[in-house]
């Protein structure tokens, strides 16, 4: 039981970096632009699927070994981070990937009317917020596993 938080927040982790530096770079690199971002955007839901279900084990097992342990002072620090992680994961899912398509949509039909649209700012600004929502999750993964390291000592 000691060790699920922190494998699920490593397998968590990997699926983000095998994601962010490996699926979306190689399909950026082959496929044309528009072919790729439907590639991307079909596989989001899915991605931000596994990390749901990666940060709810998380969380229960940290949650419950903080109960278990008597709500010793400095384990709130673990389920926060896990926490923290989860939220921002069902924010990019349920909120900015909703967004970012339907701003890529109204992007794709005014470049087919002939016109650029704020639409296109839209979705630049949600697709950085999404980059900064991604990075900020893999900042706390990692957090979460020094503290996980440092405490098991």
């Amino acid at each position: 039981m000691k060790l699920i938080p922190g494998a699920a927040i490593l397998l968590w982790l990997g699926v983000m970096a095998f994601f962010a530096f490996l699926v979306a770079p190689v399909a950026f690199a082959s496929l044309d632009r528009d072919a790729a971002g439907r590639f991307v955007s079909v596989m989001f839901p899915r991605y931000y699927a596994v990390g749901t279900a990666l940060g709810l084990v998380a969380l229960c097992a940290v949650a419950a070994r903080w109960l278990g342990a008597g709500r010793p002072l400095g384990g709130w620090l673990g389920l926060g981070l896990v926490a923290l992680m989860l939220v921002l994961t069902l924010y990019s899912w349920l909120v900015v990937l909703p967004a970012a398509h339907a701003a890529r949509e109204a992007v794709r039909q005014s470049a087919a009317a002939g016109s650029l649209s704020s639409e296109a700012l839209a979705f630049a600004r949600l697709h950085r917020l999404s980059g900064v929502l991604n990075a900020t999750v893999m900042a706390a993964g990692v957090l979460f596993l020094i503290v996980e390291g440092t405490r098991a000592r």
